[in-house]
């Protein structure tokens, strides 16, 4: 299921299995995520666990019609 997300959002999501996860060793992890307007940054006990990383590389996506982000099967936390 889509969830979409605002910047400031707050969401738990597996991260994917991109490079940069796979570096960070966080691939296929159920992280807490902050949704930066640059980016996005991978918490881990409510603390920043690196620095901030691309939506793309995070699993998170653009909406083509609002440019506002979104990502499927998370757990929406609020701001």
């Amino acid at each position: 299921m889509r969830v979409d997300l605002e910047i400031g959002d707050r969401a738990r999501l597996e991260l994917p299995w991109s490079e940069v996860c796979m570096h960070l060793k966080v691939a296929g992890a159920v992280m807490e995520v902050e949704i930066r307007k640059h980016g996005a940054q991978l918490l881990k006990a409510g603390e920043p666990y690196s620095t901030p990383i691309t939506w793309g590389e995070a699993g998170i996506y653009t909406d083509a019609a609002t440019g506002r982000p979104y990502t499927y099967n998370a757990e929406k936390l609020g701001a």
